[in-house]
């Protein structure tokens, strides 16, 4: 009775892998570290390298997408909306690091003992000013390296770098914080503007994963609420709700339409010191190619972001925040997904 128990149990350890096992077994046998292979025709390491390029760089779509390319780099929670009142005027430089190593099956990880690494850098400018205490305009820069390393050889390294996309966004505010009001609403409109490389390679074109820019067009649709919790406004409920729609690159591409949700907590301490806690809820369909999905694209994720920033004087104001996965559903077999990240930003008030 008891080894029929662990029969059951060791099946169903393995059934989210055994949904895409013959593919998922090639990969780990290629390395020669999946205990169930003994062909002896892919032991060699050349080969199996060999193979493994040839499957993650010759197909014609991402075997396993990311799903967290320079369209996935949240762009958008870099920007800078911090100029409200006329004349505010802000520039806020931010640095991110995503690693992106956990493989995900609908919502549970699965061991990966194929040795992959794999990171995003992304650097952000950006820039608000405030026409009127009614209508402010921001813009944003990005610079975007990729990083990707499969098993333990330099012939499975590969990295880009470039310019990424920028983003352009008006927004209007019908009611803002004053004395005898509590609430604050912005309504925004924007574009995502493909200034960024998406033919990046050497000797060959990267998958649109790996690439700095997505080489397309995206509408996007912005909205935030704020409440404050007392007249000094100095604890504050803070939501923010945002929706690109993306357009084909020139090769026929499109990364998934993309929705965001944020809420959370934010509280000042004295004029020095402020904290907040949000959850982020983010939803994307799956990418596309010649209109036709790509497969193990596109799902839902929901992260908890705590973040700190300390006013080093009346113009210059430092912050640090994290992302950390709470729960995840993603489409298809397999992805490889962000396992966490973190930023640095710097922001200059004139």
């Amino acid at each position: 009775m008891g080894c029929v128990w662990h029969r059951r149990q060791r099946a169903k350890n393995r059934s989210a892998v055994t949904k895409n096992q013959f593919l998922y077994s090639l990969l780990v046998c290629l390395d020669g570290v999946f205990p169930g292979c003994n062909n002896k025709l892919v032991k060699p390491r050349a080969l199996s390298f060999a193979l493994l390029l040839l499957l993650v760089y010759g197909l014609p779509f991402p075997v396993f997408a990311q799903t967290c390319s320079c369209a996935g780099v949240p762009l958008l929670a870099s920007i800078d909306t911090s100029a409200k009142e006329k004349g505010d005027f802000f520039i806020n430089y931010i640095i991110e690091n995503h690693e992106i190593n956990d493989l995900v099956s609908g919502s549970d990880t699965i061991n990966d003992p194929t040795g992959r690494n794999r990171n995003s850098l992304s650097q952000a400018l950006s820039a608000s000013y405030a026409i009127s205490d009614h209508w402010s305009i921001s813009a944003l820069v990005s610079y975007i390296r990729h990083e990707r390393k499969i098993g333990t050889s330099s012939f499975g390294e590969t990295t880009t770098s470039g310019l990424g996309d920028s983003v352009i966004l008006a927004r209007y505010s019908p009611l803002f914080f004053t004395p005898f009001s509590r609430h604050e609403v912005f309504l925004g409109l924007g574009l995502r503007i493909p200034t960024g490389e998406n033919d990046a390679g050497d000797g060959f074109v990267v998958s649109e994963d790996m690439q700095p820019g997505t080489g397309a067009l995206g509408e996007i649709f912005w909205a935030s609420y704020s409440y404050a919790f007392n007249q000094a406004a100095t604890l504050q409920l803070n939501t923010s709700v945002n929706y690109t729609r993306n357009h084909d690159n020139d090769r026929r591409y499109a990364f998934g339409n993309e929705f965001n949700l944020a809420a959370g907590l934010g509280h000042s301490i004295g004029t020095k010191f402020s904290y907040s806690a949000a959850f982020r809820y983010r939803s994307t369909e799956a990418d596309s190619r010649f209109r036709f999905e790509i497969p193990n694209t596109g799902g839902k994720w929901l992260d908890f972001v705590p973040a700190v920033q300390l006013s080093l004087s009346d113009n210059w104001k430092l912050g640090l925040s994290g992302r950390i996965p709470v729960w995840r559903k993603l489409k298809g077999v397999l992805q490889f997904t962000t396992s966490y990240s973190y930023a640095l930003s710097v922001t200059y008030g004139f």
